[in-house]
């Protein structure tokens, strides 16, 4: 069967090849046949071999990447009762437990969530991995549908896929939100729900940012040794204020240092973070993608409905996948971009 691979972790180009079909699903897992998958930014830097140590111990034979996926059920392993073949599922799989490039493929049930046919297969194909990135660091700066409506909320990096998603769970929940993002992606973000944006390269803007919670998704400078977003909740002397940040150095420091080393010094950084943060009244806290059935069912039934901005920029033939993968520039921006198996 079609699969795409990194052959080579030095180089971590992807290719498409010929792999032997899948065994039968597991014990809760469950066969998959690709309908539509995306580029998530941690994909192209994985198969490169970033954070290796802790993600893919285990590896064996060449890699299989892939977050993201619509896709159709083929067959359940036993224990799955609640899905059944033709099926169509959305995806999203951490990189410790397998990758959605390919034709066919096997995944734990808690990767996947049964979806209603009022949710397009393009929204879907991008969806999932991002969408519970951004579900969980909502999550993680005590937001929720109960709780956000008024709340100020600034979103850095809002027009990339987690920060498009974040912004659209965000404003359907009542909360107000500044995007930070570039001055070509302003129309975006305000298409998006943003009631205000702001340019990062701009100083002065990002400095008279009023918001209580701000969700950190914008690569790192640094080393994370500077942040001035986390400066500027420490001036402000309001309840309620927090700091949530998913560019966190986890994944870097283990593939420098190794497993135990990384966890340590990542580890250490985030205790002395975290407690600074915390005299100064302010919640802080670091996001590690981790799989969610329930969370993924619940993105499933909101980017149903049809009044929900698409959070597709792109769309393009799976053939087109490595093309995009390999380009040193990145997954385009801004939201997501998808590759479906079979273009209209």
């Amino acid at each position: 069967m079609k699969a795409f691979i990194i052959a080579d972790s030095h180089t971590g180009t992807l290719r498409p090849t010929e792999v032997p079909a899948p065994p039968p699903p597991g014990n809760d897992q469950v066969q998959l046949e690709l309908i539509g998958t995306s580029i998530n930014p941690i994909d192209p830097l994985v198969a490169q071999g970033y954070g290796a140590p802790l993600l893919d111990r285990k590896r064996q034979g060449p890699l299989i990447p892939g977050r993201d996926a619509v896709a159709r059920v083929v067959e359940v392993g036993k224990g799955v009762t609640d899905l059944r073949p033709g099926q169509r599922v959305l995806v999203a799989a951490s990189p410790r437990t397998g990758g959605t490039y390919a034709a066919v493929f096997n995944l734990p049930r808690k990767c996947v969530a049964p979806i209603a046919d009022t949710l397009g297969d393009a929204t879907a194909a991008g969806l999932g991995y991002a969408g519970l990135t951004a579900l969980q660091a909502l999550a993680a700066a005590g937001l929720s549908a109960d709780n956000a409506r008024g709340k100020q909320l600034c979103i850095n990096g809002a027009s990339g896929g987690v920060g498009s998603i974040a912004l659209v769970l965000a404003r359907r929940w009542g909360a107000t939100i500044t995007a930070v993002a570039s001055q070509r992606n302003q129309d975006w973000v305000r298409r998006l729900g943003a009631d205000q944006t702001v340019d990062y390269r701009d100083p002065a803007a990002m400095a008279a940012i009023d918001a209580d919670i701000i969700l950190n998704f914008a690569a790192p400078g640094d080393n994370h040794r500077q942040d001035p977003l986390l400066d500027l909740l420490r001036r402000r002397d309001t309840p309620g204020r927090a700091y949530v940040n998913t560019t966190n150095p986890v994944l870097s420091s283990v593939t420098d240092k190794g497993v135990v080393g990384g966890l340590a010094t990542s580890g250490g950084i985030y205790a002395k973070k975290r407690l600074a943060a915390r005299r100064a009244g302010i919640r802080y806290r670091w996001v590690l993608f981790q799989e969610n059935a329930e969370r993924l069912a619940y993105l499933a039934k909101v980017f149903a409905d049809p009044d929900i901005p698409s959070i597709v920029s792109d769309r393009q033939p799976l053939d087109a996948l490595p093309d995009t993968f390999n380009d040193p520039k990145g997954p385009p921006s801004p939201g997501k971009g998808v590759f479906m198996v079979e273009e209209p």
